[in-house]
């Protein structure tokens, strides 16, 4: 059976990250043999990881990344992800708010008779 040799022959990994490192237990880090540790991103690396982050989006041309990022400091990737995404929320937010205020139809009805008469 080809299973059991895989299995066999098999190289596995354990990778574990934590933010919290003095509280782990002595007995996982006498099994985990190499330890490292993973810093927080500077304003510059901030920059690259919300480009990475936005890549695809539909942004503005003149997104200053430079400038998010450092209004960012000692946020982590994870954390400008979350950032982004209600970031995102904003305009839809908004728009229901519009909607709900009847500021929305009328903003409609201005864009319908603008097209009708130009």
């Amino acid at each position: 059976m080809v299973l059991p040799q895989i299995v066999e022959n098999a190289r596995v990994m354990v990778l574990a990250a934590t933010n919290r490192p003095s509280e782990l237990d002595e007995a996982i880090l006498r099994r985990l043999p190499q330890a490292f540790e993973i810093g927080m991103p500077n304003r510059r690396e901030r920059a690259e990881i919300l480009k990475v982050i936005l890549r695809g989006e539909k942004v503005e041309d003149t997104i200053d990344y430079d400038g998010i990022a450092s209004l960012c400091d000692g946020y982590a990737g994870s954390d400008l992800l979350e950032l982004c995404k209600k970031a995102a929320y904003f305009p839809i937010r908004d728009l229901l708010n519009d909607e709900k205020s009847g500021k929305l139809t009328a903003v409609l009805l201005h864009m319908e008779l603008i097209e009708l008469c130009c």
